[in-house]
């Protein structure tokens, strides 16, 4: 074999931590830099930070103080009450006002605790920061992004997101994907001089850029939002509640107006109309669940954070805990990430010492930065580079591949069988099956005399080595596939490695199904993908490309899916997935398009999302159905009087003890307690199965009490005093069905609000305009009280059994669909 390779160029960098003092200096025998190329000096770098021609930072995701406490206080909802605390109070009815104080209370507590939230979450993000690599003083450095001035000079090597637009100084085979740019995800070649855009990802080699715009003069920031925010949402959660919202929004005005009408002409008294409406009004509303809503995302984000767990788009916390298929890649999910060197196996009779000389030459003369690239230069150091090189093609996340060509030696490739042959000879295979099967990665190290002037290989290349390299498990992935298993969550194993050994260690971590895998190499276009991802859990030597299209193939089977990455190629599908998850410890680029980074880069972490997101979902389901009851008694309520011409049984000050003590206090409670529960049926459907019980169970209690009342000559503010009481009763059982399962905390709760409310009637009666419940009306409020349970549970029953019907031919429909797409 002909002598091998040449000067040494790069050797890889080493992990550093940010100083908060000063940028840190990087060894600059890491990272050649070239004699022509001049970084900024310490005095230009402060003049300029001095004349604001920084890159600002982008934009935080989380809302700011103000934000939060306008965006809680300023809503149609609490306008409405407002205006309505104003009408009772003009007309000489000050005391009805205070459900308006109890509003301000709720809202005021939950702007803390979301303020208290973010603080927590604020705090982690700095710890997320993006770090990019400078020359300054001829001097490589390591700055946050929000610290790069204007004519700085960026090293951006493989996996990095370039931040700000500038111009290529010097490239060493730097491709660049501008899909965020230009809607194309083709690899881009930067040559010297070439511009470069901020929000594109470096896909390939090693370039030195001098940044020619900054802060808002770039792209970056409104890229950036974009990645993060142009899925379409798939929150179930927000999008009932925003469609309760904008009912509400369409109907409130009108009923309000025609039940004015309707009480003016029953009670010929502007006071006791304003009041009545106002009664009504003010239940039909949820003041406080669309608060306690963006309160439980905060917190359940602020909970995660405490675990390292940094959540970049609130809503995905629901969205996980509904996931039933996880994709993960090999490596750093199954894998820890490190790699360990077992075995270099000379062939054609090549000397294991020319081979060594070879990989030596070719480590120094590449500038790949992955693992597979830092554990061959630490097994084949190079002291004194002796070889000249000619051409360079450095690894990319399509080719699998890297290679280079030196002067008198010929070129060297190195990488995937697969892709370095179009079909691997038959006696390579044999040799390299038993370590596939084993789950070892394999390389291989081909030798050609002819020129790397282009990615296309020659056909004729001579096989010098094959090394066998080790992925280690992490300790905790057994129990953690195991985990989600139980909670029947899917799990399909995507990765860029050979199949069969992607299976082996997917079955050495317990995955099951590991054992039904496909090469994605042989795979055609034409392949009906939705079949494939149904049938198969290990996919290997998959594309970028392909990734995204199995991501599409499992959301039209009706999956929400969860994608795990680390790396430039899982970008595109990490966009597709209903939920991405990043790895801290992965390149840029996957982070910036993630809604979920694990800062720990630990996958066992995914356990306490899914929980989070359960104790979130199931608590404000509880919590929703709880507000709904009284939004649907009060909705049908007010358009049966505008027809009953009665007085309206509620003034707003009687409605303060129902809503404060089965609703108010209660919710927030329960809204922030832990439940792991696994969700079931649709948000919608699952209040539906409480709240409308309850609230049918109310009007018909208050219709009884109204013809009693017209029956027996009854005074209104006994019948009113009646009904608050019986409203109350259902309402403490629609609380005792919303709290299960029950235990002493929950019990004990509900006893003390019992208690309260009873007090309300025997000492603050007059307060509240109630009446005695000590009179002959025991014999009218006493049975409904007893009945009100039977009643309720029938009504519940019949629910059940009706929403039960409707999800089975939904699921039925689903079922068929999927059969025909399959």
């Amino acid at each position: 074999m002909k002598k091998l390779f040449r000067k040494k160029r790069d050797i890889d960098k080493e992990e550093f931590s940010p100083s908060e003092e000063k940028p840190q200096t990087i060894n600059n025998n890491d990272i050649r830099i070239p004699a022509n190329i001049k970084g900024l000096s310490d005095k230009e770098v402060q003049q300029l930070s001095a004349e604001g021609k920084t890159n600002k930072e982008v934009e935080d995701l989380s809302r700011t103080t103000k934000q939060i406490v306008l965006e809680n206080s300023l809503t149609l909802f609490n306008f409405i009450n407002l205006f309505l605390a104003g009408a009772v109070f003009a007309v000489g009815y000050p005391k009805n006002a205070l459900f308006f104080w109890i509003i301000i209370i709720n809202t005021a507590i939950g702007v803390i605790q979301e303020i208290h939230a973010k603080k927590t979450i604020d705090k982690l993000s700095i710890v997320n920061k993006t770090e990019v690599t400078a020359l300054r003083g001829n001097q490589l450095v390591k700055i946050f992004q929000d610290e790069i001035v204007l004519g700085d000079v960026l090293v951006l090597t493989l996996g990095n997101q370039v931040p700000s637009d500038g111009v290529v100084l010097q490239a060493e085979g730097m491709e660049v994907d501008e899909s965020l740019l230009t809607g194309e995800s083709d690899k881009i070649t930067k040559q010297n001089g070439d511009k470069i855009m901020s929000g594109s990802f470096i896909t390939s080699g090693l370039g030195f850029v001098k940044i020619t715009a900054v802060g808002e003069d770039n792209f970056v920031s409104k890229l950036s939002k974009e990645a993060k925010t142009e899925k379409h949402s798939t929150s179930e959660l927000m999008n009932s509640l925003n469609l309760l919202i904008k009912g509400l929004t369409f109907a409130i005005i009108p009923i309000g107006l025609l039940l004015f009408w309707s009480q003016y002409q029953s009670t010929q008294s502007f006071p006791k109309t304003v009041l009545g409406v106002s009664g009504a009004l003010i239940s039909m509303i949820p003041e406080g669940l669309m608060l306690l809503t963006s309160v439980a995302f905060a917190v359940g984000a602020a909970n995660l954070a405490r675990k390292q767990t940094l959540i970049q788009r609130l809503s995905c916390i629901e969205t996980l805990a509904r996931v039933d298929t996880i994709c993960l890649d090999k490596t750093g999910t199954i894998t820890d990430g490190s790699l360990t060197f077992k075995e270099l196996i000379p062939q054609a009779g090549f000397p294991a010492s020319e081979i060594e000389r070879a990989m030596s030459e070719m480590m120094a003369g590449l500038s790949d930065q992955n693992a597979t690239a830092k554990v061959l230069r630490t097994r084949f150091p190079l002291s004194q580079s002796a070889w000249k090189v000619k051409e360079v093609i450095p690894f990319s996340s399509d080719r699998k591949w890297s290679g280079i060509t030196f002067e008198e030696k010929g070129s060297f490739v190195m990488g995937a069988p697969e892709f370095i042959y179009s079909e691997v000879p038959e006696a390579l295979r044999e040799k390299l099956a038993p370590y596939n099967e084993q789950g070892d990665r394999v390389l291989i190290l081909v030798h050609f005399s002819e020129e790397l002037t282009s990615p296309k290989l020659p056909k004729e290349k001579e096989t010098v080595a094959i090394f066998i390299i080790a992925d280690t498990i992490r300790e905790n992935a057994v129990d953690t596939f195991s985990y989600f298993a139980k909670q029947d969550v899917t799990l399909k194993v995507i990765s860029g490695d050979n199949p069969i050994t992607v299976s082996q260690i997917a079955k050495q971590a317990g995955i099951a199904g590991a054992e039904n895998f496909v090469d994605m190499s042989t795979i055609s276009d034409s392949t009906n993908f939705n079949e494939l991802v149904e049938k198969t859990t290990v996919f290997g030597r998959v594309t970028p490309y392909q990734k995204r299209e199995l991501i599409q193939a499992l959301k039209q089977n009706g999956h929400t899916t969860c994608m795990t990455g680390d790396g430039v190629n899982d970008i595109l599908s990490l966009r597709e997935a209903d939920v991405s998850v990043a790895m801290a410890s992965g390149s840029d680029a996957a982070r910036a398009v993630s809604d979920v980074v694990l800062l720990n880069s630990d996958f066992s972490s995914m356990i306490q999302v899914l929980n989070e997101g359960r104790r979130v979902i199931n608590n404000i389901e509880r919590v929703a159905s709880m507000y709904m009851v009284k939004t649907i008694y009060s909705a049908i309520l007010a358009v049966t009087f505008i027809f009953l011409f009665l007085p309206y049984p509620f003034a707003p000050l009687q409605l303060t003890p129902i809503n404060t003590l089965t609703v108010g206090i209660p919710s927030f409670i329960l809204a922030l307690e832990p439940n792991y529960q696994r969700i079931k049926g649709h948000f919608l459907t699952n209040i539906l199965r409480i709240s409308v019980p309850g609230a049918l169970t109310v009007v018909f209690n208050i219709l009884v009490l109204q013809l009693a009342g017209i029956w027996f000559d009854l005074s209104h503010q006994d019948v009113s005093t009646m009904c608050v009481l019986l409203t109350g009763c259902v309402g403490f059982q629609v609380l005792l069905r919303a709290a299960r399962p029950l235990d002493l905390k929950k019990q004990i709760m509900i006893g003390l609000l019992l208690i309260a409310f009873l007090v309300c009637f025997l000492f603050f009666g007059n307060f509240f305009m109630l009446t005695s419940l000590f009179t002959r009306n025991v014999l009218f409020y006493l049975p409904l009280i007893l009945g009100s349970r039977s009643i309720f549970n029938y009504i519940s029953l019949f629910m059940t059994r009706a929403i039960y019907e409707v999800e089975k031919r939904k699921e039925n429909r689903r079922i068929k669909k999927k059969k025909r797409v399959i």
